[in-house]
């Protein structure tokens, strides 16, 4: 699964709710695929009506959840992806299904620097790496998947912005 982002509040009386996180973009899950909400006590399944940005804010709308009622009982839940890029269920496990999303993504910085493509999504360990190849394929550098560095991924467009802390290209370069 991919963290999409975290629940932070309501918006408006018909169920829609606010992410916020770092690396949720507007691109981030498509109409009608399955996403996992989960809490420390409870895990949830729904179907994506839509989600959109307004005011800059990513707003989801879950199918089920009509009510500004049922959108109370969603705060702080975060939000997982839970299929394949073209919205289908897949019999991929999920960190094989996470590699396969993200492999072969173009990877910049918010300053626009090209960093180079995924080539794979290390889910082995506690702390989940991106493993990045340069354009040149001479140079692998490791970016930690992390809410701090991960802005967005834009699955149409294949495209994840990072804003790494100084020095981490230096630093984790294989």
């Amino acid at each position: 699964m991919i963290f999409i982002g975290k629940i932070f509040k309501v918006r408006g009386n018909r169920g829609e709710v606010v992410i916020t996180s770092p690396t949720v973009g507007v691109h981030a899950v498509a109409e009608r695929e399955i996403v996992t909400l989960k809490s420390e006590k409870y895990e949830k399944k729904y179907e994506v009506v839509y989600l959109k940005e307004i005011n800059g804010a990513p707003v989801i709308k879950l199918k089920g959840i009509d009510s500004i009622n049922g959108a109370f009982k969603l705060v702080g839940y975060a939000v997982y992806a839970e299929t394949d890029e073209k919205g289908n269920d897949s019999n991929i496990p999920a960190e094989d299904n996470e590699s396969a999303q993200l492999a072969g993504f173009l990877v910049k910085d918010v300053n626009g620097e090209l960093w180079g493509n995924v080539i794979s999504f290390e889910t082995d360990s506690f702390n989940k790496l991106l493993e990045i190849r340069d354009e040149n394929e001479t140079d692998i550098y490791y970016v930690p998947f992390t809410e701090t560095i991960i802005k967005e991924i834009d699955k149409k467009k294949r495209l994840i912005i990072i804003d790494p802390p100084d020095g981490l290209k230096s630093l984790n370069k294989k």
